[in-house]
């Protein structure tokens, strides 16, 4: 009994202590736990992501891992994705267990939990009162949000987590003469590893060397720099020397296919739900005008910060203007929309840089302690206005960052989405194509649930592909010399992503049409095949496949009509 109580007791100590952190991973948790259980319910039992951009990386993952291949397929090098670290990270995994689908969702899980709980330390270091400790965290969870990215099950927690550390031990090495010997070493690691996960990481870390620059630490801050580049270089190497670029297609083709293709429709979470809600042309506007918003709140809070300590190597200033730089440069030059996943990583700094920043104008003594004597229980208080009003004040400043919450709202249907359209593409692939070479432009559930040879459209996997959209010569006649060269058998693809640009020769046997949908290319996919041989066997095919389709997907074509 004694060693039941001495643990009842330890466990209630340990709530007292950080109850903010323990309410906050629970929101977290029954979150995730409420959103798996409705996208359960509405796929079928079947669990898929939001995006098939997760696929991507699984199927690198499994091919690396069980193959020894770096890419989308097993048959060949492909330089897919604009993360090393994850499909690694992933591959790793595999290796030892096997490929499962369940992988990326249960280690973003883990990795959603420590990002929490890594704030929350943060935020406790520079002795923020619980209460707006409890704040930022529910902010965090909800604004980012983390449960949005865990169903993405892809690398954008990993990359919160490395650069919230990075950011804090810079911080305390710019600010500290004698900084710890492990944050010493430990800042040029994580340079490394931040690259690896995205290659945007870089800004962030040229701006961190600049400022140690400042600091006259030159030998330092070319250290860090060279090192953050090293594992780059060494994977451009490796790329060009299997006959690809120096970056990944991903980065490469990311504006000159969009620009391309004037039909493509490449809809994120984010702002999905804006494009419905507000005109378009009004959206990008005001969700952009938001983020600059967000940056100069954080930049007016570092000048007045700076006027006051008259330096600027304080670890609050060095978030600030860490952050607000980030923002400005994330909007201007690399990708101008604020509701995409990538920006979610801003969405944590800036909770932080402004939750410390104001730290000094909080009052510190706000508490939910239940004696009597305390102040704030006395309904005579006059003071319990001003804490409430300052509360609310950092509410307001936080604000901003939560346009991205949407992103919570439209999980279960953007999985819905990928299990009716991307899901079944592969179901049907893997029963009848098996080994055999397709063309599609959604190439990842297709690749990560077969073995098939697949001619990416969007040329992300297929590099003579990538070099026609780079040219600018992509055309039908382009397009059926190349599917002849790799024996293409049929094609899955949007009819309007590739308008004017289907080879005549191709033989249309069918349709599947998704009735509601939100980001999805389209809401049509349409099924080729490149010969008169291939349409008999496609035909028969999808007849055998169509009673197993779900009965949402509406089903037009040859094959629908009697034999």
């Amino acid at each position: 009994m004694a060693i039941f109580m001495g643990t009842i007791n330890k466990l209630k100590n340990n709530f007292h202590r950080h109850w903010p952190l323990i309410i906050a991973l629970t929101v977290l948790w029954i979150t995730i736990a409420f959103i798996l259980i409705v996208t359960l319910k509405m796929n079928y039992n079947h669990f898929t992501y939001a995006l098939d951009d997760a696929y991507i990386h699984m199927s690198i993952s499994k091919n690396f891992a069980l193959h020894g291949v770096w890419g989308v397929t097993k048959y060949e090098f492909s330089s897919s994705a604009s993360s090393l670290l994850w499909p690694l990270l992933l591959s790793a995994i595999y290796f030892v267990t096997g490929a499962n689908d369940l992988i990326p969702f249960i280690l973003n899980i883990i990795l959603g939990t420590a990002t929490i709980i890594i704030v929350y330390y943060i935020l406790k270091s520079f002795k923020i009162p619980p209460i707006y400790n409890l704040m930022v965290l529910i902010c965090v969870v909800f604004f980012t949000p983390i449960p949005s990215l865990i169903f993405m099950g892809m690398e954008h927690i990993l990359q919160i987590i490395l650069i919230i550390i990075f950011v804090y031990i810079s911080a305390q090495n710019l600010t500290n003469k004698t900084p710890k010997l492990l944050y010493y070493y430990l800042l040029p690691l994580l340079a490394i590893l931040l690259t690896m996960v995205r290659y945007e990481s870089l800004i962030l870390i040229s701006i961190v060397a600049f400022l140690f620059m400042l600091k006259r630490r030159f030998v330092y801050s070319l250290s860090i720099m060279g090192l953050s580049c090293l594992p780059l270089a060494i994977y451009g190497v490796i790329s060009i020397y299997n006959g690809w670029s120096f970056l990944p297609n991903s980065l490469i083709l990311k504006s000159s296919f969009i620009n391309s293709i004037p039909n493509i429709s490449l809809n994120d979470l984010g702002s999905t739900i804006y494009s419905i809600l507000i005109p378009d042309e009004f959206s990008h506007i005001i969700v952009n005008l938001v983020a600059f918003i967000s940056a100069f709140i954080i930049l007016t809070i570092a000048l007045l910060l700076f006027r006051e300590k008259n330096t600027i190597w304080e670890s609050p200033i060095i978030w600030l203007i860490l952050t607000g730089t980030l923002i400005f440069t994330q909007l201007i030059f690399i990708d101008n929309n604020w509701l995409l996943r990538y920006t979610s990583y801003l969405v944590v700094m800036g909770l932080i840089a402004i939750t410390i920043g104001l730290y000094n104008y909080m009052p510190k003594n706000l508490s939910f302690n239940s004696n009597k004597s305390n102040k704030l229980n006395n309904p005579n208080n006059k003071s319990i206005p001003k804490y409430m009003g300052i509360v609310l004040i950092l509410l307001l400043l936080l604000s901003p960052f939560g346009v991205k919450a949407y992103d919570l709202l439209i999980v279960p249907q953007s999985t819905n989405d990928i299990y009716q359209q991307q899901y079944q593409m592969a179901l049907f692939l893997g029963d009848y194509y098996q080994n055999d070479s397709i063309a599609a432009n959604d190439i990842g559930a297709i690749n990560y649930f077969t073995d098939i040879k697949c001619l990416d459209l969007v040329g992300l996997s297929s590099n003579d592909i990538a070099q026609s959209h780079k040219t600018n010569t992509f055309n039908a006649q382009k397009l059926n010399s190349i599917a002849n060269q790799h024996q293409v058998k049929i094609a899955i693809i949007y009819d309007q992503w590739w308008d004017g640009n289907i080879p005549s020769n191709w033989i249309k046997v069918g349709e599947w049409t998704t009735p509601h949908y939100l980001i999805l290319g389209n809401d049509t996919i349409s099924f080729y095949a490149t010969s008169p041989e291939y349409a008999a066997e496609l035909i028969k095919n999808l007849r055998a496949f169509s009673s197993r389709l779900p009965k949402e997907i509406k089903q037009n074509g040859i094959y629908t009509t009697a034999n």
